[in-house]
C-alpha cells in the first residue's frame, strides 16, 4: 500500500525552508572555520580613525612617552576631494596645550622642531604625520601616558570641519618612534 502524500502546499513550503537552513548552516560552518592561521601574529591594535567629509583620519596613535610631561601624536589624513585642505587646530583630553608641528633639517644638518599654524593635505592626496616630519605635540600632560591608555582627539580643518577619534598609547616599537627630544619644547 502506498504511503500517503503530504499536501502539495506543505512540500512547497518545506523545500525553501530546508534550503535556507542548509545555506545558513554552511555559512555558519564556513564562518567558524575561517580565522587566522595557526601561529599567525596577533592583529595590530585598532588605531584612531574618523572622517570629516572628504577627509579621512587613520592610523592615529601615541607612542609611550619617555618624558611624562610631553607626548607626540602620529596619524595620516587622506583627502578624497580635488580641493586642498588644511589641518588648522587640534585639541585632546590629555593635554591643555597641543601644537601642530614640523621637524625641519637646518643647513648644518641638525633637526629642528617648530610650531606651525596649519598642516596641508593636498587634494586627492594624503599627509602623514610621522617622526621627522609633521606631527602633533601634546604638551603639559595632565597625567603621564602609559601603554594601554587612550587619548581623545579632535582635529579641526579649514572651513570648521572636525574629526573626533581615539588614539591608543602604544609601545614606541609599535611604529614610527620619535628620534628627537621634545622635552624642552615648553
Amino acid at each position: 500500500m502506498p504511503l500517503p502524500r503530504a499536501p502539495r502546499h506543505r512540500a512547497a513550503r518545506a523545500a525553501p525552508a530546508a534550503a535556507l537552513a542548509a545555506v545558513l548552516l554552511s555559512a555558519t560552518a564556513c564562518g567558524t572555520a575561517a580565522g587566522p592561521p595557526a601561529g599567525a601574529a596577533p592583529a595590530e591594535p585598532a588605531r584612531g580613525h574618523a572622517a570629516a567629509g572628504d577627509l579621512e583620519v587613520s592610523g592615529a596613535w601615541v607612542p609611550e612617552p619617555a618624558n611624562p610631561r610631553v607626548a607626540v601624536l602620529y596619524l595620516e589624513v587622506d583627502n578624497a576631494s580635488a580641493e586642498d585642505a588644511l589641518i588648522t587646530d587640534v585639541s585632546t583630553d590629555a593635554s591643555p596645550d597641543a601644537d601642530l608641528c614640523s621637524t625641519e633639517t637646518t643647513e648644518s644638518g641638525a633637526s629642528r622642531m617648530r610650531v606651525v599654524e596649519e598642516i596641508p593635505v593636498a587634494g586627492g592626496g594624503a599627509t602623514a604625520l610621522v617622526d621627522g616630519g609633521y606631527h602633533i605635540m601634546l604638551n603639559d600632560l595632565s597625567d603621564p601616558l602609559e601603554v594601554g591608555d587612550a587619548v581623545e582627539v579632535v582635529l579641526t580643518f579649514d572651513g570648521g570641519r572636525e574629526a573626533a577619534f581615539t588614539a591608543p598609547v602604544e609601545p614606541m616599537a609599535a611604529g614610527s618612534a620619535p628620534t628627537t627630544d621634545h622635552g624642552g619644547h615648553h
